[in-house]
């Protein structure tokens, strides 16, 4: 059959108009030791393309380091069941919106919840009103320093009282003040080991028992340490002798096509 009579699918029609969504890197040239991530919502729909408006703010309309073949993995939920399929950055219009055009490789997955746990651990917070970008840079320069076995000066570690999972944290605001869009987290989970460097964004928040809980979503983040964490949630549930089903955490369906063959065709 020729090109001319081929039928185009419609894969927009799989998002709504104000749709959460999640776009994880898939670019051929990312750093693979890297976990990245970015939340947002449909603004827009038609044939093969998307567009996202992000929940948090850019330093500028066409982002460093992101080109026009960069590719992202869209991620959302319709009905309890997880849909994905690959998409490319066509442009960012002002305002934080990416628009994207769908390739044809929608897969549908039953999404699990990950393990987690109640934990008190030594914690450092950096909120802000600042851009995704500033974020960002922060996130490489401390994690740069812990490279080199070092932290940055005037790191304070406090006591903090949490509930993690891997793809996660929830965890209480100071009284008096309002949950920033981004939050960068030290997380100190192991005696005389570096912290954990995780990025994260404002998913909830709200009021319980007269304190303000919030629950942030990595967006960014070391494989390495994501393992890290994985390992201290099934050791203080193993501990605590807390059953821990055996399929995959959810947080590894999001990181990779059910077909990875799928991935780079275009």
């Amino acid at each position: 059959m020729s090109d001319s009579h081929e039928q185009k699918v419609d894969m927009s029609k799989y998002f709504n108009r104000r749709q959460r969504v999640y776009l994880i890197n898939a670019s051929e040239n990312r750093d693979h030791d890297l976990y990245e991530s970015l939340s947002g919502t449909i603004v827009g729909r038609g044939g093969d393309s998307v567009a996202v408006q992000l929940t948090y703010p850019r330093d500028c309309a066409h982002p460093v380091g992101e080109s026009l073949n960069h590719a992202y993995k869209l991620t959302t939920e319709v009905m309890g069941n997880g849909i994905q399929v690959i998409a490319d950055l066509l442009r960012v219009e002002e305002g934080s919106i990416l628009h994207l055009r769908l390739r044809s490789n929608l897969e549908m997955y039953q999404r699990r919840q990950a393990p987690r746990i109640d934990a008190s651990i030594h914690l450092s917070q950096f909120q802000g009103n600042n851009s995704l970008d500033a974020f960002r840079r922060e996130f490489d320069r401390i994690s740069g320093l812990m490279k080199n076995r070092e932290l940055p000066p005037g790191i304070r570690m406090q006591e903090t009282t949490i509930n993690l999972g891997v793809g996660g944290i929830r965890i209480a605001s100071e009284s008096g003040t309002s949950p920033s869009p981004l939050s960068l987290f030290l997380l100190g989970l192991d005696e005389g080991q570096l912290p954990v460097c995780a990025l994260g964004d404002l998913v909830w928040n709200r009021l319980e028992s007269g304190a303000r809980v919030c629950g942030y979503r990595f967006i960014q983040i070391s494989k390495t340490d994501q393992e890290r964490i994985n390992d201290y949630i099934l050791s203080l549930r193993k501990k605590q002798k807390i059953f821990t089903p055996l399929p995959r955490a959810n947080w590894e369906l999001m990181e990779r096509m059910v077909y990875d063959g799928a991935l780079w065709q275009r």
